[in-house]
């Protein structure tokens, strides 16, 4: 069933809610690029060659991995390690602000 609008100048609140975010400084791509800049960051360059950023969401980062023995070490050993890191160094980036990852998911590549 099609709703139809009583107010012809009314605006949908997501574009409200999108251009006060974006006044503000807190849009998603700014987010996208704080995480994946100290992603980058933290990363030593042999691991940083088969783990790729993928997306950041909702405070969960995922990364997809191209090896398999890489893919269970960082799963198993590492996470929690590039974790506490990455929150760091979103902790002392200026542009990063408010973004806190809670969670990063390896994933096969």
């Amino acid at each position: 069933m099609q709703q139809t609008r009583r107010n012809w100048d009314a605006v949908p609140a997501s574009e409200l809610v999108g251009k006060v975010m974006q006044e503000f400084g807190l849009s998603r791509g700014r987010e996208h690029r704080a995480v994946f800049r100290a992603w980058e960051n933290i990363v030593p360059g042999p691991v940083a060659k088969h783990a790729r950023t993928a997306s950041f969401r909702g405070g969960k980062l995922v990364v997809t991995v191209t090896s398999a023995p890489l893919l269970e070490e960082l799963r198993c050993f590492r996470g929690g390690e590039f974790l506490g890191l990455l929150n760091e160094e979103l902790a002392k980036d200026s542009e990063g602000g408010l973004v806190f990852v809670r969670r990063i998911e390896f994933r096969s590549n």
